[in-house]
């Protein structure tokens, strides 16, 4: 056949569409496959105004294009269907011998697969969160059969359960769709749609996954079609909503080495006055520097004037940071974060020890491995919703750098993860057997 068109189509969130956009930018420069990306028009315009210098240089197998913007979740399960399906007939009539050949969608898009089968195009599966979440969600009807769960969703009481006896127990208040932090409408319709998750991976003909082996091995044993392939560790990421702060390097590289904290908690999180005034504390009080990222619509609701004021040059607040860059750089000490599955798969493949603040979602499921799993980091002991206090920080910053064990093992895991994507490796080999079917 000819050269394949891949027509990808994201989750329109930050993490989701950064994971999406990396297999693409491997699948254009590196194979040069023809990548069609669609985004919303709300998202596609933050991708195009921060990243079009590395989209420009680096991009040219890629087109990026925009359907018309969803209005909260059920819009995107009812309503961008059709607008995709009109996409594919547009580009499909246009007589160039382009055709879409395969369609490469979000794994929490199931009705991608459906388009793709309905119009004979080959249909693969993107999960961009941990395996271990996806197949938490194929459960869900074995976990309503057996009473943990009820059909909303909501865990009958907190406890522990294997979901399959080869892979660990985790608490049923870890459940993905059961930290909700307010947004119970929300949150609902989200577990009704997840599901679907379920047939996605059904329907498609190949699946690939933000994840490896090294991290999950037993998760993949369950469900052996999910085939893990990576990190994705490029180091131009095009797939972000702001555009990255760069100066941060530069101060960057006048702190000493293994000394500044770095926190950031992602595209979504938000906490209020009191929370923050708790973090900042810990870390003025911390007697360290520190990179702080705090978006600009959070930023707004704060004082963060004042407490820039009074931790001087040894803090820098910025909007957003290029954060694969920041990672790699020898000044880092630990990674302060929410637990988004992006975030903490760049901070193990560079070596970064965490410390957990969860919000919502898969967090809490992630922190369960970084804490007991993977022993990469610590996380607070508080009951939900409950603040974090300027105490908490310092204490469980001193307890991250003064253990030598959650540094070794994150440097330990970061070898194993690098093997996995070079020549021969298990994800390398994944990727390679994506790319000879795509062509195929």
């Amino acid at each position: 056949m000819g050269n394949p068109h891949v027509l990808a189509i994201p989750y329109p969130a930050q993490g989701h569409v950064l994971g999406l956009m990396e297999i693409s930018q491997c699948l254009a420069k590196q194979h040069g496959i023809k990548i069609t990306f669609v985004n919303t028009e709300s998202v596609h315009k933050m991708v195009v105004n921060s990243n079009s210098d590395v989209l420009n240089n680096n991009s040219s197998n890629i087109r990026l294009v925009s359907i018309q913007d969803m209005n909260g979740i059920e819009d995107i399960y009812l309503s961008m269907p059709g607008k995709v399906k009109e996409l594919i007939q547009q580009i499909n009539a246009s007589h160039t011998h382009d055709n879409i050949t395969c369609v490469l969608a979000d794994s929490l898009l199931s009705w991608a697969m459906e388009i793709a089968i309905d119009n004979q195009i080959k249909p693969a599966s993107f999960v961009s969160f941990s395996a271990t979440s996806s197949v938490l969600i194929s459960t869900v009807p074995k976990l309503i059969q057996d009473g943990i769960i009820s059909y909303d969703g909501t865990p009958r009481k907190e406890q522990m359960v294997e979901v399959s006896p080869s892979m660990p127990a985790m608490n049923t208040s870890h459940f993905v769709w059961a930290r909700n932090r307010g947004f119970w409408e929300e949150q609902k319709l989200f577990f009704e749609y997840a599901l679907r998750n379920n047939t996605s991976v059904e329907l498609a003909d190949f699946v690939i996954c933000n994840s490896s082996y090294e991290l999950e091995p037993e998760t993949f044993n369950t469900n052996p079609k999910i085939h893990p392939i990576a990190p994705l560790v490029g180091s131009n990421r095009s797939g972000n909503f702001l555009p990255e702060d760069l100066s941060c390097l530069k101060w960057l590289d006048g702190q000493p080495p293994n000394s500044v904290i770095y926190v950031a908690f992602g595209g979504h999180t938000t906490f209020d006055q009191t929370q923050f005034e708790q973090f900042a504390l810990g870390l003025q009080l911390s007697n360290r520097p520190f990179l702080w990222v705090i978006r600009p619509d959070v930023a707004d609701k704060l004082n963060i004037g004042g407490f820039q004021n009074r931790v001087g040059s040894r803090g820098l607040i910025i909007s957003w940071a290029p954060q694969q860059k920041v990672l790699k750089h020898p000044s880092i000490a630990y990674f302060f974060t929410h637990c988004g599955w992006n975030s903490v798969l760049e901070a193990i493949t560079n070596g970064v020890p965490l410390l957990c603040w969860p919000f919502s979602d898969d967090h809490f499921l992630i922190e369960h491995y970084i804490c007991n799993v993977w022993k990469v980091g610590l996380g607070f002991n508080r009951e939900d919703g409950e603040i974090i206090t300027k105490e908490d920080v310092i204490s469980k910053s001193e307890e991250l750098l003064s253990d030598g064990k959650y540094k070794a093992n994150t440097l330990d895991l970061k070898e194993k993860l690098l093997k996995s994507i070079k020549k021969g490796g298990s994800c390398y080999n994944n990727f390679m057997a994506f790319v000879v079917w795509l062509k195929a």
